[in-house]
């Protein structure tokens, strides 16, 4: 089970990193955008991490946890990110 997370992780961090060079290709992104999308993929990948990692071990009471304390605020920031900083610096 730990094998599939590491192998499906390294999948979403290559998707995140082209994602990236989609967004830096076609928007104008400045330091507070790439901080709030480093610092969002940050967190969700922590919160993938520890969620899959404790349900894998039985313990679904701390993954539900760790999608709370990191996945939240990961789809809290990047809303933010995307609404305030990337979508109003269309090239």
């Amino acid at each position: 089970m730990i094998g599939l997370m590491w192998y499906l992780m390294g999948m979403v961090t290559t998707a995140a990193l082209w994602g990236y060079a989609y967004l830096r290709r076609n928007y104008l992104l400045d330091l507070k955008a790439n901080l709030g999308l480093f610092s969002t993929f940050g967190l969700g990948w922590i919160c993938v991490g520890w969620s899959w990692a404790s349900f894998a071990e039985g313990e679904p009471q701390s993954g539900a946890m760790g999608m709370i304390c990191f996945g939240l605020p990961a789809m809290i920031m990047a809303v933010v990110t995307w609404r305030k900083f990337i979508q109003p610096a269309i090239k």
